[in-house]
């Protein structure tokens, strides 16, 4: 295998590691006057979507039920990263959309919350002031170091396109293993 390959190989790794890893996610939402808002929630991917559950007291909740548009980074441990100026990262752009009480999907997305973060979860679902969003991402980057930055492509985002100069060797494609 050449040096370029490896290093794709070693990048869908760190990839997959960040991204199955993380039990949270940094939000950007837009609010009022088109002004952003930065916080952060616990979440459940599955089968390429966020889903987090929130409350309607917190004013990222609200701009998500207002403006379905959101921005999602997770990024590496500061106390792990090698290299501070390039902690890998990976950052979604996604559309927001609330799922009802009476979904049929409520109740099974709720349960795979209560497994990730435990019994809290069983509080949070008596709350009436909660709301479970789904966030699918519709485009997406994955930064592992300096130089190794790459625009996600495929079906469900996990193909790798090298960002860089036109460089043919540097524009492989790097298709998912799923």
């Amino acid at each position: 295998m050449n040096e370029k390959a490896e290093q794709l190989t070693k990048d869908r790794e760190n990839f997959e590691v960040l991204r199955d890893q993380a039990r949270s996610l940094i939000m950007a939402t837009v609010g009022e006057n088109a002004l952003p808002r930065a916080s952060y929630a616990p979440f459940v991917l599955d089968s390429g979507v966020f889903y987090i559950y929130l409350s309607r007291l917190s004013e990222h909740t609200l701009e998500l039920i207002e403006n379905p548009v959101v921005s999602v980074l997770l990024i590496e441990d500061e106390a792990a990263a090698s290299q501070i100026f390039a902690r890998k990262r990976l950052t979604y752009m996604c559309e927001s959309r609330t799922i009802d009480r009476d979904d049929t999907s409520y109740d099974s997305i709720l349960t795979l919350l209560t497994r990730r973060f435990g019994n809290v979860m069983d509080l949070l679902r008596t709350l009436p002031d909660f709301v479970l969003f789904r966030l699918t991402p519709r485009s997406g980057r994955f930064v592992s170091g300096f130089g190794m930055a790459y625009e996600l492509a495929g079906e469900r985002l996990e193909d790798f396109v090298h960002l860089g100069p036109k460089d043919p060797d540097l524009s492989i494609q790097m298709n998912s293993k799923r």
